[in-house]
C-alpha cells in the first residue's frame, strides 16, 4: 500500500473519529443541558447524528475518489 494512502486514510479516520466521538460524549448523562439544546427546533444531538452520517458519506466519498485518482495514475 502506498505512503499517501495510508496517510490520507487516517486524517479523514481522525476526521471521523472527533466528530463521533464528540457526538456521543454530547449524549452521555454529564452534557445532558448541552444534548438538550434547540436548534431550529431540534436538539442539537439530532443535529449531531445527522452530521455524522453525513460526514461518513463524504469522508468515503473523497476517499474512494483519492484511490481511483491514485489507480489511474500508476497506469
Amino acid at each position: 500500500m502506498n505512503n499517501s494512502k495510508i496517510k490520507f486514510a487516517v486524517i479523514l479516520l481522525t476526521i471521523y473519529t472527533v466528530l463521533y466521538f464528540g457526538v456521543a460524549l454530547m449524549t452521555s448523562a454529564t452534557f445532558k443541558d448541552v444534548a438538550a439544546l434547540e436548534i431550529l427546533g431540534l436538539p442539537i444531538v439530532v443535529w449531531g447524528g445527522l452530521l455524522i452520517i453525513i460526514a461518513g458519506v463524504i469522508i468515503t466519498r473523497l476517499y474512494l475518489r483519492k484511490l481511483e485518482q491514485l489507480e489511474e495514475g500508476a497506469n
